[in-house]
């Protein structure tokens, strides 16, 4: 988070060493460490609902991608099913057709 290395933080507990006091210093040391623990809660707590928003937009996105894959699906398999019934009605408007004209009738050799 913050790029602070050992020399620094030296550094601060010297300077607040002199200006705070060794009396206060370790109530002053104590308040401060439950203000960043407390600040450490609240940034865990965004990035999780952060990261819970960006999941629940994946998954809105791959529900949206299933549902067009199975439209598409649905689609090409009523179009399919149509071409078949057209196909079967046209064999039987043939074969209709073919048995309803008349044939003339042949003589047999005796």
């Amino acid at each position: 988070m913050f790029d602070i290395g050992f020399f620094e933080l030296c550094l601060i507990g010297i300077i607040a060493l002199l200006v705070i006091g060794p009396e206060k210093l370790p109530r002053v040391a104590r308040t401060v460490g439950l203000w960043i623990g407390k600040a450490q809660g609240m940034v865990k707590t965004v990035k999780y609902e952060i990261d819970e928003q960006v999941r629940v937009e994946e998954l809105k996105q791959s529900l949206e991608r299933a549902k067009n894959t199975l439209d598409n699906n649905v689609t090409e398999s009523i179009k399919e099913a149509e071409s078949s019934i057209e196909e079967l009605q046209n064999q039987i408007k043939d074969s209709g057709e073919q048995s309803t004209t008349p044939t003339t009738p042949t003589k047999l050799a005796k």
